[in-house]
């Protein structure tokens, strides 16, 4: 069974409902809890994730890190567990998140205000930082609307475990524009910040920072944006992480001071500005949505270390041994029939 055909199965103690999202690496479900009928967010990991050894032990390790415990402004870990169905399967439980992701609502033209979503987000990053911590992916797909429409974070270190089993996986340029400059690294508190000033840029111009050159200025592709936009954003997306901010919450005062400043400009006559090269309306989006085609998931399973703790993988193959003996005895007795005189082609 595939990870995008669980609607209405129940993975552990869960029901799946609606397919929130797709994504190359999980199918993310709204689900209820069996016992008590409490809704929470269901993400769950196929092959080749799901069948390396040490993968369910490496989301424990990070997305359901007890540091994270009642940080407000993050999804919190339920539960992570595995069974098979009868392909193995791992699952990570998550809270509820009522207003449902970012990536849809921008395609619903719901998005809540840019400064309200980044200030929240800032002020949480910085929280999880605090405390040690790292999201390791802050991107459209990582970001939901809680309680009050407030913005959370999800997926708290699950990329991190992913890329670990599969480093060269086509699908991980699908987000390069929310991921610096300095690459496939480990995760670091510069690197999440600088997701969150391309999440921003994404939200205010509709598309995300180039992952080659320079970053191009917001104003320049949305004419209506001040040029203090530019200034705080080309620092918080600049190659070299020490000219970043060194907060979440730096950046995201900046940028309120540089809304503020354009409204206190004296009016008078303004040159004429050219048109936006972009048109205005919902961003396109890094990840397929639910109800769209299937992004391209890489089968390729790879060794590779995470810090302490190593990720081994191992393939079934139980299934395609079974069925190549099949196929193997269907075509000795083709073989056979035509050789008798019994089957003519």
């Amino acid at each position: 069974m595939q990870v995008d055909q669980l609607t209405g199965t129940t993975v552990g103690r869960y029901r799946l409902r609606g397919r929130l999202q797709l994504l190359p690496y999980a199918s993310v479900h709204q689900g209820e809890s069996l016992d008590s009928g409490r809704p929470a967010l269901l993400w769950v990991f196929g092959e080749p994730y799901s069948g390396a050894l040490g993968f369910q032990e490496a989301l424990q390790r990070l997305a359901g890190d007890p540091r994270a415990g009642g940080l407000s402004g993050v999804a919190q870990t339920l539960e992570i567990g595995g069974q098979e169905l009868p392909a193995p399967l791992t699952f990570l439980v998550n809270e509820d998140v009522p207003g449902g992701f970012l990536v849809s609502l921008l395609q619903q033209g719901r998005a809540p205000g840019v400064l309200a979503t980044v200030s929240a987000l800032a002020q949480t990053l910085d929280e999880v930082h605090r405390r040690g911590l790292v999201h390791g992916d802050v991107q459209p797909a990582t970001v939901a609307a809680g309680e009050g429409g407030a913005a959370v974070l999800v997926g708290m270190g699950i990329r991190t475990v992913v890329t670990r089993v599969n480093p060269h996986a086509p699908w991980l340029d699908a987000t390069r524009g929310f991921r610096p400059p300095e690459g496939r690294t480990d995760p670091s508190p510069a690197a999440d910040r600088y997701g969150l000033a391309a999440l921003t840029y994404y939200l205010l111009v509709g598309k995300a920072p180039a992952p080659e050159g320079g970053v191009e200025p917001p104003s320049r592709i949305r004419a209506q944006l001040p040029p203090a936009v530019d200034e705080v954003l080309l620092q918080a997306l600049a190659p070299d992480p020490a000219v970043r901010p060194h907060s979440a919450v730096e950046m995201a005062n900046e940028l309120r001071l540089a809304v503020t400043r354009r409204s206190r400009v004296p009016a008078g006559p303004r040159p004429p500005v050219p048109p936006p090269p972009v048109a205005v309306g919902p961003p396109a989006h890094p990840w397929q949505p639910a109800h769209g085609g299937e992004p391209a998931a890489s089968r390729t399973v790879a060794l590779v270390p995470m810090e302490q703790l190593e990720i081994h993988p191992q393939v079934r193959r139980t299934g395609g041994i079974v069925l190549l003996s099949v196929l193997v005895v269907v075509a000795a007795a083709l073989l056979i029939l035509f050789a008798t005189g019994r089957l003519y082609l």
